[in-house]
């Protein structure tokens, strides 16, 4: 949340004063603390999850890792859905954590949950995506370097292409699976069909599904799209969206000031 208390006009609509409608689409029980941001600052919001998290069962391998996790000199938390998860099972083998790693996460969400297990995390204060993440001065010389990076299945492979090009040796901890939720026919309207200002997306799983569960129609992709990255404008535009907001990142102040900046001009 905003340092300064947010004020309760903040996210209403200029052109008619009236709340601006937004739909946070994050898996369920993930959106929480974004949905009370978005009331306190005055939006009227619902809660679609577009994805649905599923935990990988650990196998031997990746227990392995685990255990030699004194091996690695920087670990990586990709999403709030790794670090939580990785937390959780570093806790089984490591009653403390081992010293001489470095810790990173692109964005402060994921941050915020390996700090408050006791980790001195690093990451980006200009944005929250890979490439913010990649841009950190810790980052550049990892030639000869082991990291550890903990993630979910699939998704963009920026981060261990980039690192290995730096001269790094990468090791993927595959921790949760992305899975396509299943949406009650009136949340499938709602969609489709309600007068929204703003779908919030900060995945391309996320969007995918977004198309897949509503349907490319003329009134989904008349909606404004909220994304987090370039490349999530890229594949919105590619999708057919035509109102497509970019903020610096899925991190709740940016989010909030992307927010912000829609409500002025609505």
């Amino acid at each position: 949340m905003p340092d300064q208390p947010l004020r309760p006009d903040t996210l209403v609509r200029r052109s008619d004063q009236m709340p601006l409608r937004v739909v946070i689409t994050r898996p369920e029980g993930q959106g929480e603390k974004l949905r009370t941001t978005l009331l306190q600052a005055g939006a009227e919001v619902l809660h679609i999850p577009l994805l649905a998290i599923e935990e990988r069962e650990e196998s031997p391998v990746e227990r392995t890792h685990l255990l030699n996790l004194d091996h690695f000199n920087k670990v990586i938390c990709i999403s709030p859905n790794a670090a939580r998860l990785f937390v959780e099972r570093m806790d089984m083998y490591w009653p403390q954590p081992p010293v001489e790693v470095y810790w990173f996460t692109p964005g402060s969400g994921s941050a915020d949950i390996l700090a408050a297990f006791g980790l001195p995390v690093l990451c980006p204060k200009h944005g929250d995506n890979s490439e913010a993440l990649l841009d950190l001065p810790e980052l550049q010389q990892v030639s000869g370097d082991k990291i550890l990076l903990c993630k979910g299945e699939g998704g963009r492979s920026m981060l261990f292409d980039t690192l290995t090009a730096r001269g790094a040796s990468l090791t993927e901890l595959l921790l949760y699976r992305r899975t396509l939720p299943n949406l009650l026919s009136a949340e499938r309207d709602v969609l489709q069909f309600a007068e929204l200002d703003v779908l919030m997306i900060s995945s391309s799983e996320a969007l995918n599904n977004l198309v897949q569960l509503a349907g490319s129609t003329g009134p989904l992709l008349e909606k404004i799209v909220l994304v987090s990255s370039p490349r999530l404008r890229q594949e919105a535009r590619v999708l057919g969206f035509k109102k497509i907001v970019q903020a610096k990142g899925a991190g709740i102040h940016w989010q909030l000031a992307a927010l912000e900046s829609i409500a002025s001009q609505s």
